[in-house]
């Protein structure tokens, strides 16, 4: 009974095992085996290392801004009024110093022989400085109404004789002194007429009506003489050389003064002076006379 038993209970077993067994073999799904995704590794990012010292000896400062200037023409620097027409000057170095800014060794000059009142002088026609005398008296007694005018005429003449080479300035004085350019200006057709207008705007002639005046019968503009004001006013320009024209002796200084102060200045101007050609218009003078003499320049007398 035992026996028969046990083996009922394993038959049993056996049915219901292998009945599971097969139900779960038929009815399993066949599974799917998915390949991970595969991720790229990480890259790391590149540096760069910059070599500032390196980098700044191959590039370039930065340029400075250019400098803009509405009227170059009324600019304070003689020095840059160089004469480009090398092969028809006379090229020489120029000391330094003096007034202004300094460093204006080297500047080139171009020496031309300049007619003015038929008197031949010699200078630097780049820096060519006319002081002419505006006082009354430039129009009384031999002189006549059209004293002035007369010398206004000669200069233009003068200029124009100069083939537009070179540059001027001019200084009119009585009283005061009056400057045509805060610097020089190159010699034109346009500056000869701007020249030439600016002097007749300070004709004595034009502000009185008398045919026989009088020192009391011009205004404070025209009277006076002040040829040592002016002579200092010239130098402060830097000029290559002076062409002094006045019909009579100074008023403002003794000339012995005169003579001190233009040798002061002269010294100033880095050892080479600046000639002075004195005309004396209708008059004679020993004071003209003695400051050409004095500075490498030559007096003329206009009868």
């Amino acid at each position: 009974m035992v026996l028969m038993a046990s083996l009922l209970i394993h038959l049993v077993g056996i049915l219901v095992f292998g009945t599971i067994k097969f139900v779960s073999e038929v009815l399993r799904e066949e599974t799917v085996f998915e390949a991970a995704p595969i991720e790229p590794p990480p890259q790391k990012e590149r540096e760069y290392t910059v070599n500032l010292p390196q980098r700044n000896k191959s590039t370039p400062p930065p340029r400075p801004p250019a400098i803009v200037v509405n009227n170059p023409s009324e600019l304070d620097i003689p020095a840059l009024d160089i004469d480009l027409n090398v092969d028809t000057s006379a090229v020489y170095g120029r000391g330094g110093g003096g007034f202004g800014g300094g460093g204006l060794a080297g500047l080139r000059e171009m020496s031309m022989d300049i007619n003015f009142f038929g008197s031949t002088f010699s200078g630097d026609a780049n820096r060519m400085f006319f002081v002419i005398d505006m006082s009354g008296s430039m129009i009384m007694g031999s002189r006549g109404p059209e004293g002035y005018k007369n010398v206004v005429d000669e200069l233009v003449e003068t200029l124009r004789k100069t083939n537009n080479k070179g540059a001027f300035n001019i200084i009119a004085f009585s009283g005061k002194v009056e400057t045509f350019k805060s610097s020089f200006t190159s010699v034109s057709a346009q500056s000869i007429e701007e020249a030439r207008q600016w002097l007749m705007e300070r004709d004595p002639a034009a502000t009185v009506k008398s045919t026989n005046p009088s020192a009391r019968s011009f205004p404070p503009r025209h009277r006076g003489t002040s040829s040592g004001k002016a002579l200092q006013v010239a130098f402060r320009k830097r000029p290559g050389v002076i062409f002094f024209l006045s019909d009579g002796s100074p008023t403002d200084m003794q000339p012995a003064q005169i003579y001190t102060m233009v040798e002061e200045l002269q010294e100033l101007q880095g050892g080479q002076k600046v000639p002075i050609n004195t005309i004396s218009y209708k008059t004679s003078s020993g004071f003209m006379k003695t400051l050409a003499e004095q500075n490498e320049g030559k007096y003329t007398q206009v009868q």
